[in-house]
């Protein structure tokens, strides 16, 4: 087993990861396997946040308009898809969207962090 000062931040060094590979690598390819290695850290912290819960709004969510997928990974897409549009070529016309993208995506990822419940971390 890992030590806990290793396991708790592995997603953020994952998403931390993939957007370093994304702006050193502005090509599509770099693009491309900066965003896996994001969502890929953004999977392991849902995981890790849904399985640390100890309010139980999963089974008030099960039957609502937002798929569960959908909703959790939200503050993710916003900021990966605002870095895209700053890292890839594209006009500067989008810039004002992305940083919109941005700031929306990171408010929804802190208000969620801040509005669990979680059970406190295993200490090694």
């Amino acid at each position: 087993m890992l030590p806990t000062k290793i396991y708790e931040p592995l997603p953020y060094s994952y998403m931390f990861a993939g957007l370093v590979s994304m702006m050193l690598l502005p090509s599509m390819l770099g693009v491309l396997s900066g965003a896996l290695l994001f969502l890929a850290g953004a999977l392991v912290w849902i995981v890790r946040s849904e399985h640390r819960r100890v309010d139980q709004v999963y089974a008030d969510r099960k039957n609502g308009p937002v798929p569960f997928w959908g909703y959790e990974l939200l503050p993710f897409a916003c900021v990966l898809t605002s870095l895209t549009i700053f890292v890839l070529p594209l006009s500067q016309f989008y810039y004002p969207s992305a940083v919109i993208l941005l700031i929306v995506g990171l408010q929804l990822w802190v208000t969620r962090n801040l509005q669990r419940r979680h059970r406190p971390a295993l200490l090694n």
